[in-house]
């Protein structure tokens, strides 16, 4: 019996080409930073920060406090200087790169079917963004309002796609053994092979033709139909 449902952010439940919303990223905030920092060091600091917080978790700390310490050692700068200026960033530029994404209309169906028949919810977006940048993606999706049961962000988890842990972990923060839990994603190296590992149901948001060997896969209206087949 399935208890609980995890939905993949981008590309899922958002309308969202990551290969073409991530270089627009890094541009818009490599150019933000610019003025106090040089660009190239600041965006290599970052990628290294990222990469290490992926590759080396630490389950004893979040996502954040581990690139916290490598960014702060590749740039040399606390973030009691890096703060002010990523608030600011989220604030006033990166809502533009809403102009890239695109909203579902059956994401929203497709949860607010799960949460009717009493399922517990969540958000399982790679947490490699702080939580501002991952709510404003969820408001893009036109799901701001919706009581997830939990959002994974930099500040919140230990571990990041694609290592099972993580799964893991969303199924403890939701109360729910993970074999009583369902995954919706999109990519099968992050979203589909690790939940599968740890026993969750899983559901690959996909094209016909890359589905082909598989039942469960095809767009959010087949995704509806397995949530209801469950």
């Amino acid at each position: 019996m399935i208890r609980a449902v995890l939905f993949d952010l981008d590309g899922t439940l958002l309308g969202n080409d990551m290969e073409r919303f991530m270089p627009a990223y890094f541009d818009r905030l490599q150019a933000f930073m610019a003025p106090l920092y040089p660009p190239e060091r600041f965006l290599a600091a970052l990628l290294v920060a990222v990469r290490e917080a992926i590759r080396r978790p630490d389950p004893r700390r979040t996502v954040w406090e581990r690139f916290v310490e490598v960014f702060e050692r590749e740039t040399k700068q606390l973030m009691d200087f890096w703060m002010p200026l990523f608030t600011r960033f989220y604030a006033e530029v990166f809502p533009s790169l809403r102009a890239l994404t695109e909203c579902r209309a059956e994401a929203r169906l497709l949860v607010e079917r799960a949460r009717a028949r009493g399922l517990r919810i969540a958000v399982a977006t790679n947490p490699v963004f702080p939580e501002v940048a991952i709510r404003q993606r969820i408001e893009w999706a036109g799901l701001g309002d919706v009581p997830f049961d939990w959002i994974t962000t930099m500040e919140n988890m230990r571990f990041t796609k694609p290592w099972p842990e993580y799964y893991l972990e969303v199924a403890e923060r939701l109360q729910v053994p993970p074999e009583a839990c369902g995954m919706i994603g999109n990519d099968w190296k992050q979203d589909i092979e690790p939940a599968e590992q740890v026993g969750m149901r899983t559901f690959w948001v996909c094209g016909g033709e890359n589905g082909w060997l598989r039942k469960n896969h095809g767009d959010l209206q087949r995704a509806l139909q397995w949530l209801e087949d469950l």
